[in-house]
């Protein structure tokens, strides 16, 4: 059985959503493992985007549909970007050339790869004020070290805009009714606990109701109800068949009696089989 998995389950205090999608995923494909479900794709919020998580995706051969993080650039204006080379290219006045210069790690431990142009070349261009600044002599383009993996995916849902928006629906419609029952009616507006270990007793305990309450509501499929509808019908088509076949001919041979009862015999057996 194939499945698609929406998620936007909460991540730590001390951790981004990010972070957590590797150990979530993994434990929902254990437990997917062990009822013999496979999962394809899988949804989630904005939260959850990073170069990593993605990667860790494609790893897996799992379908993503994640959008990518605010702060991602695909195109900046007026440059274009020479992957062979690793480096930008400005399209207007001097054509200044923007190598790779050095990377730098943030404090939230992000790596940014930086790209500097020449002062000599940009000082006398006549778009110097408008793209570099009144006292910078020089353009600098900032880029995440996971550049190609977002491109990669935000190449992806452009190709694929109705599909990516009827996911986005999906997700939508699938988690947030169930942050809202959490909220509203498991307690979960404010966690009164101190710790993580505490707080995600209290987590676990508003997913356990929430669970349970489903649980009691789910109406199984009676698949002997529906055999028994099905014999009925067998049964009402078969008297019919025999009543048309008298008006016509009268009776029965005695060989095609001999069929016609075996026929009627067996059909329902084999509707509740």
């Amino acid at each position: 059985m194939l499945m698609r998995m929406p998620m936007n389950l909460p991540g730590t205090a001390n951790k981004r959503d990010s972070q957590c999608l590797e150990k979530l995923c993994d434990q929902t494909l254990e437990n997917l493992r062990e009822n013999e479900i496979t999962m394809h794709e899988l949804l989630a919020g904005t939260g959850y985007s990073s170069g990593r998580a993605l990667q860790y995706l494609e790893q897996k051969g799992l379908n993503a549909w994640i959008p990518n993080f605010g702060q991602f650039v695909p195109e900046r204006e007026g440059f274009i970007y020479n992957k062979e080379l690793n480096q930008y290219e400005c399209q207007r006045g001097n054509r200044a050339l923007l190598p790779f210069k050095n990377a730098r790690t943030d404090k939230k431990g992000y790596t940014r790869h930086i790209y500097r142009s020449n002062e000599s070349v940009c000082k006398n261009c006549p778009h110097k004020t408008q793209c570099c600044g009144e006292k910078t002599k020089f353009k600098k383009i900032e880029q995440s070290e996971h550049y190609d993996i977002y491109m990669k995916n935000h190449e992806k849902r452009l190709k694929n805009e109705r599909y990516t928006a009827r996911m986005s629906r999906l997700r939508s419609a699938t988690v947030e009714p169930v942050l809202g029952t959490l909220i509203n009616f498991g307690g979960m507006k404010r966690v009164n606990a101190r710790g993580i270990a505490a707080a995600e007793k209290h987590v676990l305990m508003a997913s356990l109701c929430y669970n349970l309450k489903k649980l009691l509501k789910f109406k199984p499929h009676n698949v002997k109800v529906a055999a028994i509808k099905i014999q009925v019908n067998i049964e009402k088509l078969v008297e019919k068949f025999s009543d048309t076949f008298f008006a016509c001919f009268g009776s029965f041979p005695a060989q095609i009696s001999h069929y016609f009862s075996v026929l009627k015999n067996s059909l329902p057996k084999l509707a509740l089989a």
